[in-house]
């Protein structure tokens, strides 16, 4: 994980005039933030999302990939119940994790559907660096499964 957030935090992004950071930090995170985290939320984090959060802290991804302590909330209806969501994208689509496995999920805002994305956050990492971090257009491309969030 330090090879991947090291490379997100040196990476810039090309703009019509200069360049600009593909990571910009909001907030850094501590040890202590995350326990407190976890004991609010009644979960571990995956090894692989504690590493993230603490080298890179909260931020964004290219501002269309958001990272605040603020997303985390458990997945309180529906098949996923007790899952927890861990970041929100420019189009207000969450992402959330399977706390028993690690599993990374995406839900879509604008229709009662999911997708599985990732066997673990960093796969996921390692995906959107793949995708050049193009999260939107990964989302678009995925097959969704109807969600039923009165379960």
């Amino acid at each position: 994980m330090e090879a991947l957030a090291e490379c997100i935090l040196s990476g810039r992004r090309k703009r019509l005039l200069g360049s600009k950071p593909l990571f910009v930090r909001y907030r850094a995170v501590s040890a202590d933030g995350l326990r407190q985290l976890e004991a609010q939320l009644g979960i571990q984090f995956p090894e692989s999302l504690q590493q993230w959060l603490l080298l890179v802290g909260y931020g964004d991804v290219k501002e269309d990939l958001s990272f605040r302590a603020e997303w985390f909330s458990l997945v309180e209806n529906g098949a996923l119940k007790g899952n927890v969501i861990f970041a929100q994208d420019i189009l207000g689509n969450f992402y959330a994790f399977d706390p028993q496995g690690g599993k990374v999920f995406f839900f879509s805002r604008s229709t009662p559907e999911y997708a599985a994305i990732a066997m673990d956050f960093q796969s996921f990492m390692e995906e959107l660096e793949r995708r050049e971090f193009k999260i939107i257009d990964w989302m678009d491309s995925l097959p969704l499964l109807p969600y039923d969030w009165n379960a």
